[in-house]
């Protein structure tokens, strides 16, 4: 298999651009969060506390509060722009009271540990761009109450997309970013973590990482 390309992909800046971003999600949000909810759905977690991760446009936060009434998210994001406009949203929505918004950066371990712990702690399409992911899911993991769970969705690199030409960044430059099976398992050997599961997901360049508490 090709070896991995770092791509850090700078915040979405500007709240315009924010803003243009939260209307793409919005127009195609169950193309891109409707399976992803099902996997949440299987999960079977326990309690109404959630924690989400690269929340971005507050779409996906917005889908899973409106799918269950009882739970309560903390969505953070990198960008303050992003985090600004999903605010809006949540408001539209009138889902205020369930959603919060933090502008964050989750490799801190001061601001991870003044969030507390979480019945479930996830995130979408992000690992790959992770500056270092060991740091990053060493502190999701201790964002997770006992019982609880960490659920990470991401890309997977195939060679089949990875050879593919382009220019400059985009999804081509996230599938030579994304991680393979061993080099996750090489993430959580440094961790100390052996109890996890990696799932193959359809479309094949996609798979999840759940670990259990």
């Amino acid at each position: 298999m090709p070896k991995r390309i770092e791509s850090h992909e700078e915040a979405i800046s500007g709240i315009d651009n924010a803003r243009q971003y939260v209307e793409m999600a919005k127009n195609h949000r169950n193309i891109m969060y409707g399976s992803f909810l099902d996997h949440i759905k299987s999960l079977g977690v326990k309690g109404g506390r959630y924690l989400e991760v690269g929340a971005g446009t507050g779409v996906l936060a917005a889908m899973i509060a409106e799918d269950n009434p009882e739970v309560h998210i903390t969505a953070v994001d990198i960008s303050s722009g992003m985090v600004t406009v999903a605010r809006e949203y949540i408001e539209e929505k009138n889902l205020g009271g369930r959603v919060r918004f933090v502008a964050m950066d989750v490799a801190d371990d001061v601001m991870m540990e003044e969030l507390g712990e979480f019945d479930l702690v996830y995130s979408t399409l992000a690992m790959h761009h992770w500056k270092n992911a060991e740091k990053v899911i060493g502190n999701l993991l201790k964002a997770v109450g006992a019982g609880g769970v960490l659920f990470i969705h991401d890309l997977r690199r195939v060679w089949w997309l990875y050879y593919l030409p382009f220019r400059g960044s985009g999804f081509i430059a996230s599938i030579r970013a994304a991680y393979m099976p061993d080099e996750i398992k090489t993430i959580f050997q440094g961790l100390g973590i052996n109890r996890y599961e990696i799932k193959r997901r359809f479309p094949y360049f996609m798979h999840s990482i759940i670990v259990r508490k």
